[in-house]
């Protein structure tokens, strides 16, 4: 534990960074969140985080999959923070009998529908980049209020949104639908209509494997791995659960089932395949766990008359931050309008260049220089470019 010493408590604005203790590199997509409170950040990909209004001197609980949770004793916000994550030691799995696996998920389901009431409400951060044969040709980033619980999001207002674009051959219409309407479970009343892996009946459609149990302090991260069983390169992938709270903390899937359509009768998509992330912070009190970030990469290949087949990719990442328990008066959430277009609902908006300017999770998610490069070419336009 870091301790620091202060005299008074006020609210200040804390900057740090996230290292792996052993190696002193950067510890991506860390949790940074108030003990004993639902409020908190995640750090970026170079482990950097950032706190507005942190009531100091106080406690921060940091957590990251990989690594042992630490609690942080922290004064003031005079200095950068620094703190040093230890990795996880892995605990070789003991040989589980017949159904520990299918019989872990059951529990957890059970939880996530015990507490899939407890919403949180945020500020999320959303960037999706394009690229057609490795080249960026799309950028479009969109700052949401959303609702969200410990399947996903259940909700989101828009609250700003910028882009930048080229003339191409393919633009998608609304990709934050993968983002916004997806969920890592459902809950039915009749429980033998549930398909789905996370689920009373994961071993139904799925084949189970054990892949690794971690040791985080006194809980016990449990990896499970999952295949669709007619078809299993179809459809795979993994969760990670705590097997002390039940929480599902991490859910990944690769899946060739959500297909884009496209309007060019004379083009065609093959080698379809989506993966999406969803990771969760833990919540000490054993609750619902909190949302913290999602991914979701596409790639396909397009197929043209007289022309030699693109790659086609679309990714996207959504940060929450500035989250809360309490929901804001003055916020209406919608669900996700598949008949949207995201570029429609930017230009809906009026730019404001201040608000991307002064915001933080944006500071703390740089574009890459090669993107940046790609749309200082003649021919891009778009808000992003606007001096």
């Amino acid at each position: 534990m870091l301790t620091l010493l202060s005299l008074s408590a006020q609210a200040q604005r804390l900057s740090g960074k996230v290292v792996d203790a052993e190696t002193g590199l950067p510890v991506p997509y860390a949790s940074v969140s108030v003990l004993h409170s639902r409020v908190g950040t995640t750090s970026n990909a170079e482990g950097e985080f950032e706190l507005r209004q942190a009531v100091l001197p106080g406690k921060l609980v940091v957590s990251e999959l990989s690594h042992r949770t630490d609690t942080v004793a922290v004064a003031s916000a005079s200095a950068v923070l620094q703190v040093r994550l230890k990795p996880t030691a892995v605990v070789l799995p003991e040989v589980k009998m017949g159904s520990y696996t299918a019989e872990l998920i059951k529990k957890a389901y059970r939880q996530l529908e015990r507490t899939n009431a407890q919403q949180a409400y945020s500020a999320a951060f959303y960037r999706q980049v394009t690229r057609l044969d490795n080249e960026p040709t799309e950028i479009q980033e969109m700052i949401w209020h959303a609702k969200s619980g410990n399947t996903g999001l259940a909700g989101t207002a828009m609250a700003q949104g910028r882009y930048a674009k080229k003339k191409t051959v393919l633009n998608f219409k609304n990709f934050s639908l993968y983002t916004k309407k997806n969920q890592i479970s459902l809950f039915k009343s009749d429980t033998a209509l549930l398909k789905t892996l996370l689920g009373p009946n994961p071993t139904e459609l799925n084949t189970l494997r054990l892949l690794g149990v971690t040791q985080d302090g006194t809980h016990q991260l449990v990896e499970i791995g999952f295949a669709k069983k007619a078809a299993p390169n179809t459809e795979y992938g993994s969760l990670l659960i705590d097997e002390t709270t039940l929480q599902v903390l991490r859910y990944r899937t690769v899946t060739q089932a959500l297909n884009v359509r496209i309007n060019n009768p004379a083009f065609k998509l093959t080698n379809q395949a989506t993966t999406l992330e969803w990771v969760f912070r833990p919540t000490p009190t054993g609750g619902a766990a909190l949302l913290d970030h999602i991914k979701v990469d596409y790639q396909a290949t397009l197929h043209r008359p007289l022309r030699s087949d693109m790659k086609v990719q679309a990714s996207s990442f959504t940060l929450l931050y500035d989250g809360q328990t309490k929901a804001p008066a003055d916020v209406t959430y919608a669900a996700a309008q598949s008949g949207e277009s995201d570029l429609q609902v930017i230009e809906a908006m009026a730019y404001n260049a201040a608000f991307w300017q002064n915001n933080s999770a944006v500071k703390r998610t740089p574009l890459e220089e090669a993107i940046i490069k790609a749309f200082e070419q003649k021919g891009a336009f778009g808000t992003m470019l606007t001096p």
